[in-house]
């Protein structure tokens, strides 16, 4: 059976007006692969530990000291060595807009930043959130009258400590009016289309120095080196199905030297080295 079916999940979890909970427990050399769907997601853990790899950027181990912030449509391969109990919360994206436009004033969009290395995920120590994710687990698994109410409580400062602490890289993902998080949407659905920063800023209605300076306070990025990043994490997956040669010119770059410096550079390896270690774990 796979464990993250997606109507598995619903019949099981608890639900609230705010968050769906999700309570998994996984036996020793457990291997599976789950997605987000089209929420956010705060992945924690309880007790054990995995080894999880989003969207097939570099793999990484999180514990019951850590957690991790999924975006929607997230992809997570997991490896799972010793028994583990995993405690995930699904936010409402109704949650997400009410307390953002609240966070929002207080940041005056731009205080927070992306990391420079562009993952899609934000992972942190859990010590900030600890007293909201115990009560959180608590009243969940316990069976306390109006659970429902009070976990509803407790998300709310949660989400708000979430947001203040990531700043805008979860503001701009979140809120589809935000022109920036426009211009990141195109960015994504346009690495194989003649668009540059110029034509995008057009497409909002920006000046092009007006768009950069303004992208680049709450991305912590310029946005040509943003729409660099969305490009070589594209790379990575259309390698799988074409040649070096192929996807640097489906992805606009001509220069086939550059591409591959650009991709060693981000990655630490060429894009055929890549190819290789891909074969090599039979995912080609």
């Amino acid at each position: 059976m796979n464990r993250f079916d997606r109507n598995i999940e619903l019949c099981d979890g608890l639900e609230t007006d705010f968050i769906k909970v999700l309570y998994y427990e996984f036996p020793e050399y457990y291997k599976d692969i789950y997605r987000s769907y089209e929420y956010y997601r705060v992945c924690t853990i309880i007790e054990g530990s995995k080894l999880v790899e989003v969207d097939n950027m570099e793999s990484f181990v999180y514990d019951k000291d850590q957690f991790i912030v999924l975006p929607p449509e997230s992809t997570v391969s997991m490896e799972i060595a010793t028994p583990t109990r995993a405690l995930v919360l699904e936010i409402s994206d109704k949650l997400i807009d009410d307390i953002s436009s609240k966070v929002c004033l207080e940041l005056e969009i731009g205080e927070g930043s992306l990391e420079k290395d562009e993952q899609p995920i934000f992972r942190k120590n859990s010590d900030f959130i600890k007293d909201e994710l115990s009560r959180i687990t608590l009243t969940a698994l316990g069976n306390r009258n109006n659970k429902e109410f009070l976990i509803d409580l407790y998300v709310q400062e949660m989400t708000y400590k979430l947001l203040n602490c990531m700043g805008s890289h979860m503001i701009v993902q979140g809120c589809t009016d935000n022109p920036i998080g426009k211009a990141i949407e195109i960015m994504k659905t346009s690495v194989d289309k003649d668009i540059d920063i110029s034509g995008i800023a057009r497409m909002l209605r920006m000046s092009p120095p007006h768009f950069s300076t303004k992208f680049k306070k709450i991305t912590g990025l310029a946005p040509n080196l943003y729409f660099t990043h969305i490009k070589l994490n594209e790379a990575k997956r259309m390698l799988k199905n074409k040649s070096v040669t192929e996807v640097s010119l489906d992805l606009g770059y001509d220069n086939i030297s550059h591409f591959i410096r650009l991709f060693c550079d981000k990655f630490g390896v060429t894009p055929k080295q890549y190819q290789m270690q891909m074969n090599k774990r039979g995912e080609l």
